[in-house]
């Protein structure tokens, strides 16, 4: 009895303290009654090719990948989101009947799901919250630019490089928060191919390592 009481209250906590930035209090708080927590385990699927689109999703925890799979199995990582992305807005906005590719989570994390039909309402009768996932949707598109132009026009090393500054890099040391063998597959590089340009980059003066931090140098 007392352990349903809990849960009951922490459910109502938790929703009521999801904070969705940019939203003004009303706007906000219809959101949040339509919003719901989900969490996954680490390579956890979230949805596949060809699913039934049944809305985007928020992260609130952790790191989630959006791929694709080629003939062979191979995956390419179009993007790692994390906390405070949008995963597969487009389709909403864009009235997509599935989602274009798979989604798993990259670590143990935490999502926050919508009850789509409402939010389709929601986007029609509020400006602000359409604004809002237009937005969010939008920030998507100078990474998947980016990722074009590493393919077609950086080698190994400018990929890491472009990579690394992305995370900050540039401005001061960080930790990977993702493993090597994801990175790989999102520069469309071997994990090998990541440790030895490293290695490469660290002899040319570019990068600093200390244990499992990362550093760059100008170039």
């Amino acid at each position: 009895m007392f352990g349903g009481l809990v849960n009951a209250i922490m459910v109502v906590f938790t929703m009521n303290s999801i904070d969705f930035t940019g939203l003004s209090g009303p706007s906000a708080e219809k959101l949040r009654e339509l919003a719901h927590y989900r969490r996954f385990s680490r390579n956890e699927a979230v949805f596949r090719e060809g699913d039934r689109y049944t809305g985007p999703y928020l992260v609130a925890e952790g790191q989630f990948k959006i791929f694709m799979l080629g003939d062979e199995g191979k995956e390419s990582i179009m993007h790692i989101f994390r906390v405070g992305e949008l995963i597969a807005g487009g389709p909403m906005l864009l009235g997509g009947a599935g989602y274009p590719a798979y989604c798993s989570a990259l670590s143990d994390g935490c999502l926050i799901a919508f009850e789509y039909d409402r939010l389709k309402k929601l986007i029609v009768t509020d400006e602000v919250i359409n604004t809002f996932f237009v937005s969010k949707s939008v920030m998507l598109i100078p990474r998947l630019k980016e990722k074009i132009e590493n393919l077609t026009l950086k080698n190994a090393e400018g990929r890491i490089y472009a990579y690394l500054k992305s995370l900050g890099a540039d401005k001061g040391p960080i930790e990977l928060d993702v493993p090597k063998n994801q990175i790989a597959a999102l520069l469309d590089l071997t994990p090998e191919s990541v440790s030895r340009v490293c290695n490469q980059l660290v002899a040319k003066g570019l990068l600093e390592t200390n244990g499992k931090t990362y550093r760059l140098r100008e170039q």
